[in-house]
């Protein structure tokens, strides 16, 4: 994983409940995504990108069920990264270093909303079901 990669982790305690938490998150987080596939343990968004974020991200969804729970791990790659070089590049080149610094806390705020947004999506999905 790259430094500017989405990575984080979500467990629930319902193993019951499991089917239903990855089909809400597969619908939630597929309106964001251009290709979305699905096996028995993973959810692969290809080109995911909310409505508050300019870059893409291929998210991956490992499930791992445990006894009593399951665990969701969200892996998230940085699509554009040829685009940042060019820029962090030319940042280097015509600003003396104060334009990596921008394009580097951009990248990074990027990095923060996407962790943040999945997050608060499989939160909401929690209560959502907890209400039933």
């Amino acid at each position: 994983m790259g430094i500017f990669d989405i990575s984080t982790q979500q467990k629930s305690y319902k193993i019951e409940k499991k089917d239903e938490v990855v089909k809400l998150l597969k619908e939630k987080l597929s309106t964001f995504s251009k290709e979305t596939e699905s096996t028995k343990s993973q959810l692969i968004f290809r080109k995911f990108k909310p409505s508050n974020l300019y870059l893409y991200y291929d998210l991956i969804v490992d499930i791992k069920a445990e006894k009593e729970s399951f665990t969701l791990s969200f892996e998230g790659e940085l699509q554009n990264v040829w685009i940042l070089v060019v820029l962090i590049v030319l940042g280097i080149l015509f600003t003396y270093g104060f334009g990596l610094i921008i394009v580097v806390l951009f990248t990074f705020l990027q990095k923060k909303v996407a962790t943040k947004y999945i997050e608060s999506t499989f939160e909401e999905i929690k209560k959502e079901i907890n209400k039933e």
